[in-house]
């Protein structure tokens, strides 16, 4: 009788013991199949999120560096500004996906009637802007833009403004505002048509978003304006010049090396400037996802390694159970690679049939995992890969695990194992 015969016809007779092996195979491959589209939907939202969080790096004045003068307005620092050409140049560095600058100005705004806007804290702090979106205020999470647009290189007199100085001064979208940089020197006057409306997201009394000159001013006189809008505001006055230049890159992990390239440009005296990062939005998105896969991946790995030990146990005692047969294989002149094999083809029979179900079934199981573990269903999904790398490492493992089980057994000589069973 060929031992394919014998295999099938032992896992029929032995039908509970069968099913029992079975209902082990299909619960544990329907896991780790879930397991591995959950870890996949688990990357995907990583790579996802690399790109869409805002990380950026922000190239300001050093003025520990540099000298300082006095002048009609008290002492000024006379360390050199960034340029259009530095920023450009910066922007070129693969990886960089847009810009942005900040020229700041301490304007008063007048609405179309020629009244002073009201506010609840004296003061603006308008930053003019290339595109508003790569500012740090909106990168950051600070800041939310809930109405219109961002400003464009291509906008001329566009203006943001927060949601707060909109409502306590009925304006909205489309309305015109006039600024004045220093009304009491006769500064030009510059028209600017409201394009978009910020919430603040962020708490201002946060030690974290207390910084440099910003802090004097409350968040809801923030505004932003185009950058020629900002320059024609500080025409013939002496215009200081660009003090900081955000960058947004691509890939949020790519953000230190991005950075080790910008440093490498001679042209630039980095003597002259610091650059700091601002992904404290993708570190802490990063963290939870990481987190979460890590738990993911121990998850499978505990599952595989307590369900091998399962496996090895019923095996085990299954083959114990087998002496006798085991004794009488061996005495009729069959090998015992020839018996461990016959012990192997039962194993496998069983996963042949256990390993497509599985597949099925974890098909319809991975989605109502995948939301324990905060992921849509829809985006779990077990593909072929999958399966293909289960079968064959399973396959493998079961192997293996017949192997161990037969070690106590295949280790005596027949008439050994005949004799204990006297």
């Amino acid at each position: 009788m060929s031992l394919g015969i014998r295999a099938i016809l032992y896992s029929a007779r032995k039908w509970k013991k069968t099913l029992l092996v079975f209902c082990l195979l299909l619960a544990i491959t329907t896991l780790v199949l879930s397991g591995l589209a959950i870890a996949d939907a688990q990357e995907e939202q990583a790579e996802k999120v690399r790109g869409t969080t805002g990380a950026s790096f922000t190239v300001e004045r050093n003025l520990s560096t540099g000298g300082w003068s006095n002048g009609s307005g008290g002492s000024y620092s006379t360390q050199e500004f960034i340029s259009e050409d530095m920023i450009k140049e910066i922007a070129s560095v693969d990886g960089i996906a847009g810009y942005d600058a900040s020229l700041i100005v301490h304007e008063d705004f007048f609405n179309e009637d020629g009244e002073a806007l009201k506010t609840e804290r004296y003061g603006f702090y308008s930053y003019g802007s290339y595109n508003s979106e790569y500012n740090a205020m909106f990168l950051s999470g600070r800041f939310e833009l809930v109405e219109g647009s961002h400003i464009t290189e291509d906008m001329e007199n566009g203006l943001i403004i927060s949601r707060d100085l909109a409502d306590w001064n009925g304006l909205e979208i489309g309305d015109t505002l006039t600024g004045i940089y220093y009304p009491e020197s006769n500064t030009p006057a510059v028209d600017m048509e409201i394009v978009g409306i910020f919430d603040i997201v962020a708490d201002k009394d946060d030690a974290v978003n207390l910084y440099d000159n910003a802090s004097y001013f409350d968040y809801s006189n923030y505004t932003f304006c185009s950058m020629e809008a900002a320059e024609g505001l500080l025409e013939g006055w002496g215009s200081d010049g660009i003090s900081e230049a955000y960058f947004y890159v691509s890939d949020a992990a790519q953000l230190d090396s991005v950075i080790e390239e910008v440093k490498k440009i001679s042209s630039i005296n980095w003597n002259n400037f610091n650059i700091t990062t601002n992904d404290e939005v993708y570190q802490n998105i990063s963290s939870a996802l990481s987190d979460t896969g890590t738990l993911i991946t121990t998850l499978i790995i505990v599952i595989t390694a307590v369900s091998m030990v399962l496996i090895i146990l019923i095996l085990s005692m299954s083959i114990r159970s087998r002496k006798r047969e085991t004794g009488i294989l061996l005495a009729v002149g069959i090998a015992k690679p020839a018996v461990i094999l016959q012990y192997v083809l039962e194993t496998l029979l069983i996963a042949v049939v256990a390993f497509p179900l599985a597949y099925l079934s974890s098909k319809q199981v991975a989605g109502a995992l995948g939301t324990l573990f905060g992921k849509a269903a829809e985006n779990v999904i077990v593909t072929p890969e999958h399966f293909m790398l289960v079968a064959i490492v399973g396959g493998v493992l079961l192997v293996a695990a017949v192997l161990v089980s037969s070690i106590s057994t295949m280790r005596l000589k027949p008439k050994q194992i005949l004799a204990q069973m006297e």
